[in-house]
Parts: C-alpha cells; structure tokens; sequence
C-alpha cells in the first residue's frame, strides 16, 4: 500500500505525464480491442459450420456465377458430392395480393440446406423442412414480429403474392457466415416467382448462380476438378465460348476470403488483405503506445530517481525495486486497458459502420477471451514496463543523494523510435489522402449522362396495362418532370447479351427504353439516317465501331447468327454501373408493348424538394398497385452506396491516421523532453559562452528536423508501392501525385515542431546557473 500510494503521489505531481500516457494507452488499447475482436470475428466465419471441412463452393476465376442446371449436372458426374445447394439472397414482398406489403429478406435454398449447413431448427426436421416446393423456414425473430406469441407453424406466408406454408422455426442466423442473415428459408424452386417462370431453373443462360457442394466422407472433391473443366466445356456456352478455363471447389472456409465476384451478390465476403492491413495497424498502434510510455516513463526517470536512490539506501534490493516499477507499470496497463474497454463500446457503432460489420462486444467476451485478455494485460505492462524499471534501478544512490548524479543512458534507441515513428505516420498520412481522394474521384466522376434528381424505382407491381394510368397520376404531383418505363438504367446495367461472331466475343449491355429515357439521362444521339422503329436498335460509338455494320444499310448481326436489324442512331459512350469494370458495349431499342418494365424512371423539375416529391411519389404508387411495396433510389445516392467499400476504408484509414498522429505528437512531446534534459549542461554552457535563445531553439529543432527527413526517405517508397498495389484494383484511378507526399511530410514536421516548441522554448529561457550548480 505505502508503494501504491508512492506511484499514486507521483501521478498527482505529474499530471501531464499521466494524462499522456493515460489518454495515449487508453486510446490505442481501444483500436486494438476493435480491431483484434474484428479479426478474430472474420478469420472464425463459419466455424459453427459441423460439415464445413466437406463443404465447398464451385467457383471460376475466384467468382461465383453459374447455372442452375449445373449443380445437378456436377452431382451426375461426380459421385463423390453428397449433396449440392443452390442459394439465392433476395429482397421480397411479404403479404397477400391488395393488402399492404412489407419488405423481407429471403434466402432461397434447396431442400438440402439444414443437412448441408449447421443452421438449428426450434421446430422441424432439418431433412423435412424444405422437401415442398412452397415450404418456408422462418427465423425466430420474424416469427416473434410477424406471428407475436402464435406458433407459425403450419400457418401460411404470401411471398411475392404467392401462398406458402411455413414448416419450420430456425434460430437467427448468424453474422459470421458466407451465407448473409435472412428473415426465412423458403424452397429454392420458388425462386420461379421471382424471375416469372421455370425457365431460370431449366436454361444455363443466366449464369449468376451459388452453387455449394459438400463431399462424401473421405472423398478429394476438388481434384475432380480439372475432369469437370473439360465437361462444361462441352455443355455449357460459358465455357465453349472461352469465357473462362477455370473451375474449382474452394473450401468453405477459404471461399470467404479467396472470393472477387458473388454473382447475384448471394454472399459476404472480405479481403483477407484488409484483414492483414487493419491487424498490422493495430499491431503498429501497440507497438507505438508502449513506446511513447517507456518514452515518457524514462523522461521522468529524474523525479523518481531520489526515492529508488533513499531505498537503496534503506536496504532495498534490486529486484525489489524491480518489482516495484514492474507493479505499477501493471497498474497503468490495467487501468488503461478497462478505460480502452469503456471507449471501445463507446465507439461500437462507429465502427460497425466504418467496418460494415455487427461487433456485438458484449457477446464477444467469452470466458476464452477474458482469459486472453488478462494474459495480454501481463504480457504488455511487462514490455512496457522492463526498460524503465531497468533504466531505474540501476541508478547510483550515492550519485543522486550528493546531487552529482548525471544520466548517462544513451537516447540513441529513443531517436530511432521516434523515427519510426514518424515513418507510420507519414506513409499512413499519404495513403489516407490518396484513398479520400480515390472515393471522392469515383463519387464525382462524370458517367456521361445526367444523375440530378432522377429517382429510379424497383417495378413489383405495375402491370402493362396500368402504365398509362400510372405515368398521368405522376404528372399531376407537383416536382415530376418526366416519366419513363424502361428494362435497365445505367446503374443497374440493363441485361447482358453476349455471343460469338467470326470467332470474335461481344458482349452487349442491352437496355429497352422509352422516348423519355434519352431526355432523363441527356444522351444525345446521332442519327444514321434509318428511321427508329420497333426492331432498330441503337449502339454506343465503341460497340458500333465493334460491329462493323454495313454503312450503307446500317445493318449488323443482333446475336452473332443470321438474324439482322438497323442501326437507327449512335449514341455517346457513358459509364454504367460502376467504374470497378469497364463496360464498353452498349445497346437499346424501343420496349415492346408485351415488355413489363422492370424500371420505372421520374425526372424531377430542378430546385423542387426532391425527397418530399419522392414521398407522394411512394404513396401514389402503393395506393396505384394495391400496397406493393415500393423500393426506390436517387442516382446520386445509388452512386455513392457502389462505392461505399472505398469510402469505409477511408473512414477507417482516417481514424488509424489520426490516432497515429495524436500518438507521434505524444511520443514527440516525450523524446523533446528526455533529450533536452539531456542535453541541459550543453545548453547552460552555450548560453555562458554568448548563445542566444534564438540560437538555442534552432539547434535543438535542427534534430527535428533531420528525424523528420530521414522519416520521409523510409515512408515515402513504402506509402507510394503500399496505394500502387491498393490501386490496382481500380480501372479508373486518380494519378500519384507527388505533392501528396510533400504535403504529409509537411505537415507531420509543422506538427512535430509545434509539439517540442514549449520544452524547446523553456529550455532556451532557462537559467544557466541551475544547470550547472550541481557539476
């Protein structure tokens, strides 16, 4: 207790070392906290999977994306599959034809899915549940909100305006999986209701489908591999036509983080680089918090320098004192560690954001993870503690007592940290700027038709006949400008339609539109002298120079076959969906009056209150197709949520930066004041011998600077082949800009001298005489 109440005396007299080194542990602690539970949560995705060693997704070219006939043909070739399960994550209508809807997640499965995957039932039999075509599983929690305290079993659900029978309860699903949560598992030959026929189960055409396998007892699945290749390619026209010579049966817990594309985006996944990245930063986080604490610990090695000296003197040993500064080091940890704690749940829903993810803390601290926390605390106060304890019992008590005591503990290893230091800081300036300007430069860029105030609604539930009706209702609310009923906008991408021709690949983003669809989105159109019609089509300027038409007739090959049609106009090249790809083809013709549209599109009037219209909009349209539910998005905001990834990661980098920076100033602030008290006799000497302050303040900021240079040598390369690589992920990018790297070096200078200016300051005005009176 009296050595409790020693350290807690020493806090008290020493405030700003103890807010520093408080505030910096606690801080960092708590990013290390975030961080390592985040990675611990992403690296243990489907580990409650029983089966998940057998269980394996076919992929090519690290996508998903095939068609549905290609699981059952995969079984027939393949004896070693024990089963296979198709999945569809879909958005649907929850409630009866002419009532009022509500939105729903489903997860379309095969009847295979609770023996596959090791998803609990409360009720049912996991080899029963999902045998009829109209069977639904649903989750507890929708069943408590839809159902209150009725058993829903045996009840019916009305999924996009088709009866179901629910016949079973599942607990909710967990996060931590490839398979997204959804509301309720419903028999995957449902998915009919969703693409308007069996077709999609029949044809390979659409490939965009999630196929998971799981492998008999002992069988090598995966080697069978390179034998399916040769197959698909003689039955399926995604491999006939060269698209892909890749097949493979990543393991379930690989598919994770190995996966590029999800083709329908079926499923979650992540970069197991990101993961490396934000593990390294937390690392490098710690390792920059227990520097700056031995840092100061060593700095203020002075004041506690009397009292080890007094009990040495009292018959102390070493390794009493030792354990003594090890104690309170584990007191600082503990303390900081619970204060960490406190700002991690705190910042929970920051960075739930910023990481796209639900850490559920709460749920996190298992009795595993308790222990390996309290293990951590040991481990880090002993880092953190080892050298000061050192640096302070080894120091002369006879030396201190007379007051001749100098320290002689060289600051040669303190430079190089604070090196490195600096180094952190500047690369992780660089990329931070970089990737917030990536995000803004993807956000900003001009698609090449118009995005202001144009609202694109999802059509569920307007029919044919009702389009007329519709678009007048629209035109008499106050804001609407245009209205047009079209398949495919620019952010959607339309349909694909791609083919073979004179052994060259094409493939088209098709789009049936309206006269209104060209003024909503300003695309201009040059005329090629052919009259529009209901079978003439219109080409972008690269897919027209691709075609090669007959220039006098304007005619070209729709589908690589004999059947032709007119080229009526050329219309500006534009950008569609995102700039993550380049689509380069483009075509649109008239729909056809038999057409539904998928799309509906309204063009307000400039300077209306876009997001009131869109509310009148909404209620129009429920009370017009009988309470379908309406699911609508602006441009503008379709745009940015595609780059949402990008602007997480600049979130996060930004908050790392920032904490580094905050860190680095501390660590500056404790090696100003470690070497000034070094170098106080230097200092009284020059003053004696004529120095001005000004002469003094440039000498000891000279060190800075020299710190800082050699800091920007090492950061610079790192930081340039670090956001090269990062990158590479993006066709359309913005240019390395040297003066980036200026400004980050700049900038953490400017920082570093204004963090050392006040010991520098006070150091040049100190009186010479109490420098030296004691030599």
């Amino acid at each position: 207790m009296s050595h409790l109440k020693t350290y807690l005396n020493f806090l008290s007299r020493n405030k700003l070392y103890t807010f520093v080194s408080v505030v910096g542990f606690s801080v960092s602690l708590m990013f290390v906290i975030i961080l390592g539970l985040y990675v611990k949560q992403e690296l243990s995705t489907d580990d409650f999977q029983e089966n998940k060693d057998r269980i394996f997704l076919l992929t090519h070219d690290n996508e998903v994306g095939f068609g549905n006939p290609v699981a059952p043909f995969v079984q027939d070739n393949c004896p070693e599959v024990e089963t296979f399960v198709r999945i569809l994550s879909q958005d649907v209508a929850i409630g009866q034809k002419g009532g009022e809807k509500t939105k729903a997640r489903a997860l379309f499965a095969d009847s295979t899915f609770f023996r596959t995957f090791s998803y609990r039932l409360i009720e049912g039999n996991p080899s029963q549940v999902l045998e009829g075509r109209k069977n639904v599983v649903v989750s507890r929690s929708f069943a408590a909100k839809t159902f209150g305290g009725e058993n829903p079993v045996g009840k019916s659900l009305f999924i996009e305006n088709t009866e179901h029978t629910i016949t079973g309860i599942m607990e909710n699903m967990p996060q931590n999986s490839i398979i997204p949560p959804a509301d309720f598992v419903v028999n995957y030959h449902s998915i009919t209701t969703i693409f308007g026929g069996n077709w999609v189960l029949d044809t390979s055409s659409n490939f965009g489908f999630t196929l998971f396998f799981m492998a008999k007892e002992g069988a090598d699945l995966p080697a069978k591999a390179p034998i399916l290749l040769g197959l698909f390619k003689k039955e399926f026209w995604y491999f006939k036509d060269g698209r892909s010579d890749n097949v493979e049966f990543t393991p379930l817990k690989k598919a994770y983080f190995q996966l590029d594309k999800s083709g329908y985006g079926d499923l979650n996944h992540n970069s197991r680089t990101t993961i490396t990245v934000y593990l390294t930063i937390a690392i490098l986080i710690l390792v920059i918090a227990l520097l700056n604490y031995i840092n100061l610990t060593v700095a203020q090695a002075g004041f506690r320098g009397r009292e080890s000296a007094i009990k040495k003197l009292l018959g102390s040993s070493k390794t009493q004192l030792v354990s003594q500064l090890l104690s309170e080091s584990l007191l600082m940890t503990a303390f900081t560690f619970l204060a960490g704690l406190l700002l991690a749940f705190l910042a929970e829903p920051f960075f739930n954001k910023a990481l796209g993810t639900t850490l559920n803390l709460a749920l996190q601290f298992t009795p595993a993870i308790i222990a390996a926390c309290i293990v951590s605390i040991a481990f880090i106060s002993l880092l953190a503690g080892i050298i000061p304890a050192a640096v302070i019992s080894n120091f002369d008590p006879i030396e201190v007592v007379k007051g001749t005591f100098s320290r002689k503990v060289k600051s040669t290893y303190s430079k190089v940290l604070i090196i490195f230091q600096y180094t952190v800081a500047i690369a992780l300036l660089v990329c931070t700027i970089f990737i917030q300007q990536q995000s803004d430069f993807l956000i900003r860029y001009d698609t090449g038709y118009n995005r202001e105030g144009i609202l694109e609604i999802d059509n569920t539930g307007l029919g044919i006949t009702q389009l007329d009706g519709f678009r007048a209702k629209l035109g008499e609310i106050p804001g609407v400008e245009l209205v047009s009923f079209s398949c495919g906008t620019p952010v959607n991408g339309g349909n694909n339609i791609s083919y073979s021709q004179d052994e060259e690949q094409f493939s088209f983003q098709e789009f049936y539109v309206d006269s209104a669809f060209f003024k909503i989105y300003g695309i201009t159109v040059r005329p090629t002298g052919v009259l529009p019609s209901k079978d003439t089509y219109w080409l972008n300027e690269t897919g027209y120079k691709a075609v090669h038409p007959d220039t006098a007739a304007q005619l070209f090959r729709i589908f690589g076959g004999e059947e032709t049609a007119q080229i009526a106009g050329i219309f500006s090249d534009f950008k569609i969906r995102t700039l993550y790809q380049d689509y380069n083809q483009l075509r649109m013709r008239w729909r056809k009056d038999d057409e539904r549209p998928w799309d509906i599109i309204v063009k307000m009037t400039p300077g209306s209150d876009y997001y009131q219209t869109a509310d009148r909009i909404k209620k129009e349209y429920t009370k017009y197709t009988g309470g379908e539910v309406f699911e609508a998005s602006f441009v503008d905001e379709i745009i940015q949520k595609n780059y949402e990834s990008v602007r997480k990661t600049s979130s996060i980098m930004s908050a790392f930066t920032l904490l580094t920076i905050v860190i680095m100033v501390m660590g500056v602030f404790a090696m100003s004041l470690y070497l000034i008290r070094q170098k106080q006799k230097e200092i009284a000497l020059r003053k004696i011998n004529g120095a001005t302050e000004k002469e003094i303040l440039l000498l000891l900021n000279k060190d800075s600077l020299k710190r800082v240079l050699i800091a920007f040598a090492v950061a610079s390369p790192i930081a340039w082949y670090a956001i090269s690589r990062w990158f590479e992920n993006f066709p359309y990018k913005i240019p390395l800009s040297w003066w980036v790297f200026a400004v980050s070096g700049v900038a953490v200078l400017l920082l570093t001298l204004i963090s050392v200016s006040y010991m520098t300051w006070k150091a040049a005005r100190a009186n010479p005489v109490e420098s030296l009176k004691g030599e």
